[in-house]
């Protein structure tokens, strides 16, 4: 399986950037390119609800044939341009193959004004400082770009999910999650997937792993076939569900690769833009009892988040730019932390980084 992660790091890249964007049959007869159109480019955004995230990957024969699933799924609500996201997310991973089979479980909870991490069942929470550095930081990269608007990745790089769809077909409404929507189905359009691919990979950089992007051009010749759903609300051409299968089959000859390989990505929203609550777990333990337990060091851990303003840290990318704060801007900032409190004085003291 180690030969598919880069796929399946890429594949997850490409469902995470869908995430910060956007039975039964029936009668719809609206155009199917115009319906994708509305919903991809909706001046009305997802700001709150719940979500669920499927992905699986299938391969048979060669050296280590087997599967791999991960899910993500919970609710969330935006705070508003440039602040940090509440949310609430429980995730998963399972892998079987010939030789070893592994699993996990972990979740990640912001309340707004805390954050706290689970890992196998246990709740720990994450120490004030370092959340209120990450979220400001998170703010002052957002608020660089100047348009007083967080831009999702896909409309940052210019590219909407409207063109990855050719041969369409509008196959009449569907229930999702208990809202009537119209389904759009179509086949892959791999040449163009492959173009977009490129460009989150250029833009995601080291969280995936740094993929040479020249070898995503191999895809046009191993993707065999590609299938996409997508179903989108009938009043409010908002996303509900978006699916994609591809069949792949890596070129003869290649060393211990399997014979064929599969794609399944699934996610849906329900409650899209209801209110949603959240709350602190209680009896969190300390962070670092699992950072020593998994032998990472507390302090490290949070130089690399301090670091994210353009020297590589592990902060989320925006598309405005990411040059350094100024000396005076990191003297003012430091000392307007130390006496902020509460989350309005720390977006002002996130300002000063831009000075």
């Amino acid at each position: 399986m180690t030969r598919t992660r880069p796929l399946s790091v890429l594949a997850l890249a490409l469902a995470s950037a869908l995430l910060v964007a956007a039975c039964g049959g029936g009668g719809n007869g609206e155009d199917p390119q115009q319906v994708l159109q509305q919903t991809f480019s909706n001046p009305t955004s997802i700001q709150s609800g719940t979500f669920d995230l499927d992905f699986r990957v299938n391969t048979s024969g060669g050296d280590n044939p087997g599967s791999f699933e991960a899910k993500l799924g919970g609710k969330f609500a935006s705070q508003g341009a440039n602040q940090f996201p509440k949310f609430d997310v429980d995730a998963s991973v399972k892998a079987e193959s010939g030789s070893q089979d592994t699993s996990g479980t972990g979740g990640l909870i912001s309340t707004g004004d805390q954050a706290f991490v689970n890992f196998q069942g246990t709740n720990y929470a994450v120490p004030r400082q370092l959340y209120d550095e990450f979220t400001t930081t998170y703010a002052q990269l957002q608020g660089q770009s100047g348009s007083g608007k967080s831009a999702n990745l896909l409309q940052a790089l210019n590219i909407s999910p409207a063109n990855w769809l050719t041969d369409l077909k509008n196959d009449g409404t569907a229930d999702v999650e208990g809202t009537k929507t119209i389904h759009i189905s179509g086949s892959a359009n791999v040449s163009k997937l492959v173009e977009d691919l490129k460009a989150i990979a250029q833009r995601a950089g080291s969280a995936v792993g740094n993929v040479d992007t020249r070898q995503l051009n191999q895809l046009n010749d191993v993707v065999q076939s590609g299938d996409i759903d997508v179903y989108s609300g009938e009043t409010d051409k908002l996303l509900r569900r978006f699916q994609i299968h591809v069949d792949l089959k890596p070129p003869a000859g290649t060393p211990g690769a399997p014979d064929s390989l599969t794609v399944d990505i699934q996610l849906n929203f329900a409650d899209v833009n209801k209110p949603e609550t959240f709350t602190a777990p209680a009896n969190a333990q300390p962070l670092n009892d699992l950072l020593q337990s998994l032998g990472v060091n507390g302090g490290q851990l949070g130089n690399a988040l301090r670091g994210g303003l353009g020297t590589g840290g592990a902060l989320p990318e925006s598309g405005g730019s990411t040059t350094a704060p100024s000396a005076s801007g990191i003297q003012a900032y430091d000392q307007c932390l130390s006496q902020a409190s509460g989350s309005a004085e720390l977006q002002k003291c996130a300002d000063l980084l831009g000075q």
